[in-house]
C-alpha cells in the first residue's frame, strides 16, 4: 500500500509503520494470540456453555502463547503470559475444580 499507493497515505508517520515489516509480522503475532482468545469467547456465549469450557478456553490461549516465538516482543510475550496465569490462579480453589473433574 505505502509503495504501490503512496498518494494514499498522506501521513508520514503511518506510511513509515505500515512499510515496516515489523508491522506485519506484530499484527500477525496478534492474531495468533488473539485467536483462541475468540474462540473461547464464541464458546462461553452458547448456551450450553459452562465452567470447563472456560478452563479449556484459557487452556488453548496457553498453549497459542507457549508456541510464541521467544523473539517477538518480550513485554507483549510476557503480558501475555502474567495475565493469563492470573486468569488460571483464579480457577485454582477446590469447588472450580471439583465441579471440572465432574464435568
Amino acid at each position: 500500500m505505502a509503495t504501490n499507493h503512496p498518494d494514499h497515505l498522506k501521513n508520514d508517520k503511518v506510511k513509515n509503520i505500515i512499510s515496516s515489516w515489523s508491522f506485519f509480522n506484530d499484527l500477525r503475532t496478534l492474531a495468533f494470540v488473539l485467536k483462541p482468545l475468540c474462540n473461547m469467547v464464541l464458546a462461553l456465549e452458547r448456551r450450553t456453555a459452562d465452567l470447563s469450557d472456560c478452563y479449556f478456553g484459557l487452556a488453548c490461549i496457553s498453549a497459542a502463547m507457549k508456541k510464541l516465538p521467544r523473539q517477538i516482543n518480550q513485554e507483549f510475550r510476557n503480558h501475555c503470559i502474567k495475565t493469563n496465569n492470573k486468569r488460571f490462579q483464579e480457577f485454582d480453589k477446590d469447588n472450580y475444580l471439583l465441579a471440572l473433574s465432574n464435568s
